[in-house]
């Protein structure tokens, strides 16, 4: 263990909390505001249209990834995908399928892990749950019940995954914006939501209309509108927005730190990817020798550091979304305290860069020194603001509008993902990656196009609402409204700085007293209970007063609470979450295990290492072979393999190549569960009989050079071996089950043919197992439910009093 790199992470810790409570009237006008639906609108439908592309890539190996004739049967689902939630459920062999008792049902909702599948994952109920999550989708793109849509889609789409994960790829990308396009209010416009709204409107005469008094953007009550008039685009939050833009920005930066081997540092890691027929949609040897190594090298270069540097562009957005909101600046004991926060994190930083032996994975690697050298330069920028003091806002500005605007960092990484999307098929999260940029600055110029193209539609004669038809499009809801929030309620610097110093001192007892997630979890609840006391008793004593915003506030004060402390709590964890895996942190996992179960609640588990630490320099194909009970060789199913077992490029995603990527090396352990599967698949499609022997074997040759035929190179060149082989009678799990026979009208097996083995730490029963149980685990959600209950309250009368008054 790293003392100094423990010491650096715990000062800048310390100092990003000061930040906060100094800076909390800034961050507050800039998270908590209400800002123009349209962006959002558009990202929930260009977001939904590549939900819907992986839904069209995956529908081919439903049976295979999530039903109980797959690559899991349904005995081994509870102990190698529920985890926790299923602790409580028999296996179907040991014990009767499915939960035990109320107790059992207990854990498996407070797990926060829900899959309808672990109920039943026949391949009927699979093509149910599918389907249902099809229509959650186009719900969710055409804005239809939006909220409920974008919750559905995100439980069935987790329900998925939650039971069967081998075909993963960019799936983290669906769940991490899914969970937060639920918080938000992403159907307000551009979505059969908003339009029936503003037909009911329209029809009762409260509708400000784009050619009427207030243009679309409301109406205060008047003589003329005694009741005054709706916007057409009503004003939503902006967090979840800005959730968005920090979740983008970490799966870059994390990817791009991730490509610290050989191959990216020589710039070579395009020319291995594009010579691989993986992902590749052609041939590409004739172009890659045509054009040389060195483009290819600057491209390689240049996409790992524009990755590894991305967080530039929040920097961006947050400096010009500061400027723009009118937040008074720090004046003297706070911007002296800001001065000392700042130096603090430069010390931080220089801590942790004089290590560089401590801040690699193991001996040995090369991205120690890259990393140093940037916590570095981190060092030398805090320590100029902590000197500059107030005087650094104005250079911030100019930044800002220099070389930190959006502009400059989304234009490289839109030729990128296009570039990326011609040349390889690597799925639709990739296109859902670029939708993103909606949130991250490009919104304002993808309104005005889109309001651009209805127009030139609407000159064809294509039917297109009034206020679609402008030459410009029609403002947001105008932030002057009476009925928008504008309270001076706010939060004393003190109170979030003893609550920030309180989660701190909660997680380093958690991991340095052993306490574990006890402490973490009751220190978040002391800090979410104490500032809702302080904020509550702070909004009664200011309730008849009002601050000057440029945009109004996106909810009450209660509802600001809750939606900052949201924010803290998933900001928190996700870097948590991501601490690298570094030899000098041995008390990784046990900081990652204070988090876990926020992680697997709202199924945001990421790993962010596409190509990384280095791409493949082989070529890899698998082969699968059984043998019947005649001693006969097949070549059976067709799932990964190649026919002929040659390269082959192919202009589409096809999930079964990265399938066959984790059998050969990214995932090994599937591959005993994969032959599992030939011997059941076999019995299956031949009324029961079982095979004597299923084999999986890998291919493997080196890369073709460019220019050459990769697969007379590939023939010539390849070299095999048995990943795994079986005996189809005698292997566990390689036999069909009892329900799947019985679903097909095969005979029943012959009494004690079925093969089982178990993990020796899943204990046979229930009451065993409920022994191991944290007796405390499910109290901390019931807790936390009975928080967000006071604060729901504290709204309601909130309401109450506006309405009154």
């Amino acid at each position: 263990m790293s003392f100094v790199l423990a010491l650096a992470l715990v000062l800048l810790s310390a100092s990003l909390v000061g930040l906060m409570a100094l800076h909390r009237e800034a961050l507050r006008r800039v998270l908590l505001r209400a800002v123009d639906p349209r962006p959002l609108a558009l990202f929930r439908i260009a977001f939904g249209c590549c939900l819907l592309a992986t839904m069209v890539e995956i529908a081919p190996l439903l049976d295979y990834l999530f039903s109980d004739e797959g690559l899991l049967p349904r005995a081994v689902v509870p102990e190698l995908m529920g985890r926790g939630a299923t602790i409580g459920f028999g296996d179907g062999v040991r014990e009767p399928a499915g939960p035990r008792d109320l107790a059992a049902l207990l854990e498996f909702v407070t797990s926060g892990r829900w899959s309808p599948l672990y109920f039943g994952d026949s391949p009927t109920a699979v093509r149910l749950h599918f389907a249902a999550l099809v229509v959650a989708a186009l719900g969710l793109t055409l804005g239809w019940r939006t909220r409920v849509s974008t919750i559905l889609c995100w439980l069935l789409y987790a329900g998925l995954l939650r039971r069967g994960d081998a075909h993963w790829g960019g799936e983290q990308v669906f769940c991490a914006f899914l969970f937060l396009l639920m918080w938000s209010r992403c159907g307000a416009a551009f979505s059969v939501d908003n339009w029936r709204r503003c037909r009911a409107l329209r029809r009762r005469g409260f509708l400000s209309m784009s050619s009427g008094p207030g243009e679309g953007a409301g109406l205060a009550p008047s003589p003329a509108a005694p009741r005054g008039l709706v916007a057409i685009y009503r004003r939503i939050p902006a967090w979840p927005q800005a959730l968005i833009a920090g979740q983008l920005a970490l799966c870059y930066v994390v990817n791009g730190w991730a490509k610290s081997g050989p191959t990216w540092r020589s710039g070579d890691a395009l020319l291995l990817v594009l010579s691989r027929d993986t992902y590749v949609r052609w041939d590409m040897s004739a172009a890659i020798a045509a054009v040389g190594p060195w483009p290819l090298r600057l491209a390689s270069w240049g996409v790992a550091w524009w990755e590894r540097l991305f967080p530039l562009v929040l920097v961006g957005l947050a400096l010009r979304a500061v400027a723009r909101s009118g937040a008074p600046g720090l004046q003297g004991a706070a911007s002296a305290g800001a001065r000392l926060c700042w130096a603090g994190i430069a010390v931080a930083a220089g801590l942790a860069a004089s290590v560089p032996q401590d801040l690699v994975e193991k001996s040995g690697d090369l991205g120690g020194s890259e990393r140093a050298a940037t916590l570095a330069v981190v060092a030398a920028i805090a320590a100029a603001v902590a000197i500059a003091g107030p005087r650094a806002a104005a250079v911030g500005r100019r930044l800002a509008a220099g070389p930190l605007a959006p502009r400059w960092w989304l234009g490289f990484g839109a030729l990128f993902h296009l570039a990326n999307h011609a040349l390889l098929a690597v799925g639709a999260f990739a296109p859902a990656t670029l939708a993103a940029y909606l949130v991250c600055g490009a919104g304002p110029w993808a309104v005005a196009m889109s309001q651009r193209a209805l127009r030139g539609l609407a000159r064809l004669g294509v039917p297109v609402p009034e206020h679609l038809r402008r030459e410009t499009a029609v403002a947001a809801e105008d932030p002057s409204l009476p009925h928008l929030h504008r309270d001076a309620a706010a939060l004393p610097g003190w109170a979030i700085a003893a609550a920030g110093g309180l989660v701190l001192a909660g997680g380093l007892v958690g991991l340095a007293a052993g306490a574990g997630p006890r402490a973490w979890h009751a220190a978040w609840l002391a800090a979410g209970t104490g500032l809702t006391i302080v904020g509550w008793r702070a909004a009664r004593r200011r309730r008849s007063e009002t601050t000057a915003l440029v945009e109004p506030w996106a909810h009450g004060p209660a509802g600001r609470l809750a939606a900052g402390g949201l924010v803290a709590y998933h900001v928190v964890a996700l870097l948590v979450w991501q601490l690298p895996a570094w030899s000098s942190l041995p008390w990784r996992g046990p900081a990652r295990a204070l988090v876990g179960p926020w992680i697997e609640l709202s199924y945001t588990s990421q790993r962010w290492s596409m190509f990384a630490p280095n791409p493949p320099r082989d070529q890899m194909l698998v082969r699968t072979t059984v043998v019947d009970a005649a001693g006969v060789r097949h070549r059976f199913a067709e799932g990964p393999q190649r026919a002929d077992d040659l390269p082959l490029p192919h202009p589409w995603h096809d999930r079964w190549r990265k399938i066959g990527d984790g059998l050969l090396g990214q995932r090994e352990r599937m591959s005993l569960w994969h032959v599992r599967y030939l011997c059941r698949r076999w019995a299956l499609e031949h009324a029961g009989e079982p095979a004597r022997e299923a084999r999986l074997e890998g291919l493997r040759a080196p890369l073709a050079p460019p220019g050459s035929d990769r697969r007379e190179h590939f023939a010539a060149h390849v070299e095999t071996r048995v990943l795994a082989q079986v005996n189809c009678a005698e292997e566990p799990f390689a036999q069909l089950a009892p329900e799947v026979r019985a679903r097909h009208g095969l005979p029943p097996a012959p009494p004690g043919s079925l093969r089982f083995v178990w993990a020796p730490e899943r204990a046979a029963t229930w009451a065993e197992r409920r022994t191991r149980r944290d007796p405390l685990a499910p109290l901390w959600p019931l807790a936390a439910l009975g928080l967000l209950a006071a604060l729901a309250r504290w709204a309601r009368e909130d309401r109450r009093e506006r309405a009154g008054g």
